[in-house]
């Protein structure tokens, strides 16, 4: 019989043994070095905990079966994307150095390139956005594809439900993708099913399932995208869920969720109807080839004259190029840089960058919300605000809700918004969608529009921030060692 002295010996060894194997795993995957280090405090200060984390979610597996589909469906994406450039007319011609620049890196990495032609009209707030959908879907005639991280069933997605079913009724086809996470505590079944009873063709990205699940694959890879395609002629895009501000999380404590959305007309809207074809092909293993001829075949018309860019990314699509994107959008501010995210917890490279750009010159705001949703990651963020603020960065807090726009504009020259936050889950995790708009003067609305935003903020001072109670720091250093998990 083994005796308790021994059993102890044999548990603690196979800590440690355990604890090596997932260090060296953690060494030998050459993480991002402040992912790595705080994979390595987890593992070494909580022994279970870290290591067991590290085993569930610590690598990007997005499984085998997913893998197949996507080595089947994404080839003739890609195909796609070659014969673009050969046979539009909208490639712009006359970008500055710097639009460029990042036009040629975001091609290079993703395959996709920027197109001229284009109008992108801010919508004034949520409500407008909801309206304007519920009228593009009665306006409809061909097609409808959407796909969204959150479906809430309430207020005017109601709306939106209804105009859907009376557009399925007369012919339209209608394709819903929701993220199965995202979407499952709000998107009631009787919902789902009274849209697929209409002919509403309804999906879930990423289902996620337990069992022997998380030891092949990750089950917090999330489709982050928010995106609304009307007959492949206008596109609604943004951070804007499919959800009613005055119903969703009301009693969060965080007020009305603050959001940024643009309708799209022109050319790149080819694009964004692809980007969601191309998912939908690769979750519900449905073949969409005679949409891509459709799409091929017409030359789209000229609705404006900007110039637009789109970014998917997310695991095994140009894995790590969005933080790059981030990154050389950041370097390339020489005057003004404004970054509006409702999570921040950036990684070292971004937070050099951000003070980098401060130090020579360029005035850094960065806007965040007051309050947030996830406590984890507000008090992670905040662990980084001394660094930034001693580097010359203003930091504003958004007070009258939650502030989930995001969106970062150099110089008044270049925009980025989208749903990518400046957090380890947008730049490593989830499937996100940004747009890339060359264009003076959407930077400069956008801009005002984050103005708008610093109206309802206030700024963090740094000798106040610095003298906060010790018990604060504390959270946000201890909240900071889990970053990887956020």
């Amino acid at each position: 019989m083994i005796s308790a002295g021994w059993l102890t010996i044999a548990i603690i060894l196979i800590q440690v043994l355990v604890q090596l194997g997932v260090l060296i795993r953690v060494i030998l995957r050459r993480l991002p070095t402040g992912v790595a280090a705080s994979w390595i405090v987890l593992v070494l200060v909580f022994p279970v905990v870290g290591a067991s984390a590290y085993l569930l979610v610590g690598e990007s597996r997005i499984g085998r079966k997913r893998e197949k589909r996507e080595a089947y469906v994404h080839p003739a994406y890609r195909e796609y994307l070659k014969r673009l450039r050969a046979r539009t007319r909208h490639i712009p011609r006359e970008l500055s150095i710097m639009d460029a620049r990042l036009s040629r890196e975001t091609e290079a990495a993703t395959g996709i390139p920027a197109l001229g032609g284009n109008s992108v009209e801010l919508l004034e707030s949520t409500e407008q956005f909801l309206d304007e959908v519920t009228a593009a879907i009665g306006a409809a005639q061909r097609t409808i594809l959407c796909e969204f991280f959150i479906w809430h069933s309430a207020g005017r997605v109601l709306g939106v439900e209804r105009a859907l079913i009376e557009a399925a009724s007369r012919g339209v086809e209608c394709r819903v993708l929701v993220d199965a996470v995202g979407s499952r505590r709000f998107f009631p079944a009787e919902r789902r099913d009274a849209m697929r009873s209409a002919g509403i063709r309804v999906a879930a990205a990423l289902p996620a399932t337990f069992g022997r699940t998380p030891i092949f694959r990750r089950v917090d890879h999330r489709n982050h995208r928010k995106l609304f395609v009307v007959d492949e002629q206008t596109a609604f895009v943004g951070g804007m869920n499919m959800v009613d501000p005055a119903h969703f999380k009301a009693g969060a404590g965080v007020g009305e969720w603050v959001d940024l959305i643009a309708r799209v007309r022109g050319p790149a809207v080819e694009l964004y109807t692809l980007l969601v074809a191309r998912d939908w092909e690769t979750e519900v293993a449905e073949d969409l080839g005679e949409l891509r001829r459709s799409l091929e075949g017409v030359l789209p018309e000229p609705a404006g004259e900007m110039a637009l860019q789109i970014v998917p990314s997310g695991p095994g699509q140009s894995a790590g190029f969005i933080q790059a994107l981030v990154l050389s959008a950041i370097y390339a501010a020489e005057r003004t840089l404004t970054v509006t995210t409702p999570y921040f917890v950036p990684d070292q490279a971004i937070l050099t960058a951000l003070q980098s750009a401060a130090r020579r010159g360029v005035a850094v705001t960065v806007i965040v919300p007051a309050r947030s949703d996830t406590a984890l990651t507000h008090y992670a963020g905040r662990a980084f605000f001394q660094d930034l603020l001693d580097a010359g960065v203003r930091i504003a807090e958004f007070c009258p809700g939650l502030l989930h726009t995001k969106s970062i504009v150099v110089d008044d020259e270049i925009t980025l918004f989208g749903t990518v936050n400046i957090d380890p889950r947008s730049l490593w995790l989830n499937f996100e969608l940004t747009t890339i708009a060359y264009d003076n003067d959407l930077a400069r609305a956008i801009h005002e529009r984050q103005q708008c935003y610093i109206g309802g903020c206030s700024y963090v001072d740094p000798e106040a921030w610095r003298r906060r109670p010790m018990y604060q720091k504390l959270a946000s250093h201890v909240a900071q060692l889990f970053s990887p998990l956020l």
